[in-house]
């Protein structure tokens, strides 16, 4: 009985592990939603200054994310959240020619402000074709981890090597608008 327990906990554990990572390509996703959350330090930086410095990335414009919304300011509990889009592009070559695609993004983000340290919390994403079609992110996960295809509203179809080109770029979008939040979020805009 004991040993039956062991493995129980042990395939268990497992599972629990599997939902981490489970196609090795560093997106975090955890009950079956795609939630990139990080805390940062930041020394000798009082909760005011972050949270208003948090509120005026989302309310400012950036070069690489479009259409930054503030959609809720709370300072009762130090929150900002927003609504973004960003993309990135890329190249391939087919026989001599160079192909161009763009990969474009809608998500939430959400920071959070305490003395010293801030979360920032990206969640909500979808994959946006032709600034129509959007397609979350959730889903090409549940996906690719189940080894099916995805058709989308357009009529195409995500097999998983598209899966793939699509997370990664993702992973890159979210590490820019990570460092470019944290560039700004603790700058001294008083004068």
């Amino acid at each position: 009985m004991k040993k039956l327990m062991i493995i129980a906990f042990m395939l268990f554990a497992k599972s629990v592990f599997a939902q981490k990572d489970t196609v090795g390509l560093h997106v975090p996703f955890i009950n079956n939603t795609v939630v990139y959350e990080r805390v940062f330090d930041a020394p000798s930086n009082t909760q005011n200054l972050l949270y208003s410095n948090a509120a005026l990335w989302l309310a400012e414009t950036h070069p690489y994310v479009l259409n930054t919304q503030l959609t809720l300011q709370d300072p009762a509990i130090s929150r900002v959240v927003g609504r973004a889009n960003s993309y990135i592009g890329g190249t391939y070559k087919v026989l001599w020619q160079t192909e161009y695609y763009t990969y474009n993004f809608s998500f939430t983000i959400q920071i959070d402000c305490k003395d010293n340290k801030y979360r920032i919390r990206i969640y909500n994403i979808e994959d946006v074709i032709d600034n129509t079609v959007h397609t979350p992110i959730d889903d090409m996960m549940q996906s690719l981890i189940n080894s099916k295809s995805l058709t989308l509203g357009t009529g195409g179809v995500m097999k998983k090597a598209d899966f793939q080109k699509c997370l990664n770029a993702l992973n890159s979008v979210v590490q820019s608008v990570i460092t470019d939040i944290n560039n700004n979020i603790t700058a001294d805009n008083s004068f």
